[in-house]
């Protein structure tokens, strides 16, 4: 797995490339430590994901976890394939882009749209 990593004033976005496994759990974790505290979203760019194990997905839980435990913050996931492209946010932010004719959304909310 190979990584970069963007941070503005308060937010940052971790993005992700390669092979994803169980055993990146902690080096991820140690990548969102140095994140600077001021900031308080991190979003997780999944799509340069081209390897997923089977435990890939307990990696990024893991990092979701430890996110919202340390920091208080909020997150969004984002991944894609070539038939699913999905976001998904722990915050109010993506409710306020909505739509004016979509439907209101709590404050956790999943965005998707499927290619064929």
């Amino acid at each position: 797995m190979e990584h970069a990593l963007e941070v503005s004033e308060r937010s940052a976005t971790l993005y992700l490339s390669g092979a994803l496994s169980a055993a990146d759990a902690f080096p991820l974790r140690r990548i969102c430590r140095e994140i600077p505290a001021c900031v308080r979203t991190l979003r997780l760019d999944l799509n340069g994901v081209t390897a997923i194990d089977d435990g890939a997905m307990e990696s990024v839980r893991a990092v979701v976890r430890y996110w919202k435990h340390s920091r208080g913050g909020s997150f969004r996931l984002s991944l894609a394939t070539s038939h699913l492209v999905a976001t998904v946010s722990s915050s109010d932010a993506v409710a306020d882009r909505a739509p004016a004719h979509a439907a209101p959304t709590s404050g956790n909310a999943a965005l998707m749209g499927v290619f064929l």
